[in-house]
C-alpha cells in the first residue's frame, strides 16, 4: 500500500538518547512511528500510533527486550554530533512496526 509521508526525523532527544519519528498517511489514517534508543535498555521503545479524535493511540509496540535497534546510540561517536546519520540503525524496527500496523488497520 502506498503511504504519504508527512514527516521523517532522527534527532537527539537528550544527552543519552537518539530518537526516530515518522508520520505518514495510510488509507486516510495518520500513523506515527516512534522509536527511542536510550542508554538504559528499559527506557528504549518502538511503537506505532494512530491519530483518532486528535489524540495519538498506540496500536502496536515492540517490547524493548526484542527491539533490533541498539541501545546506547547516543554514545556512538558517529551519531553523537550527527544524530540524523543514525537513521539506518532504526530500519528493522521501522519495517516491523509498519508491517504490523498495516495488518492491524487494513
Amino acid at each position: 500500500m502506498k503511504a504519504q509521508l508527512l514527516e521523517k526525523i532522527c534527532y537527539k532527544s537528550n544527552s543519552q538518547s537518539i530518537s526516530y519519528r515518522e508520520i505518514y498517511i495510510l488509507q486516510d489514517k495518520k500513523i506515527k512511528i516512534d522509536i527511542k534508543s536510550d542508554s538504559y535498555e528499559n527506557q528504549c521503545y518502538a511503537k506505532a500510533s494512530v491519530l483518532k479524535n486528535d489524540e495519538w493511540n498506540i496500536i502496536y509496540s515492540i517490547p524493548h527486550s526484542i527491539m533490533k535497534t541498539s541501545n546506547n546510540l547516543a554514545y556512538n561517536l558517529e551519531y553523537r554530533n550527527s544524530p540524523t546519520s543514525a537513521e539506518k540503525e532504526f530500519k528493522d524496527d521501522i519495517k516491523k512496526l509498519k508491517e504490523l500496523t498495516e495488518k492491524i488497520l487494513c
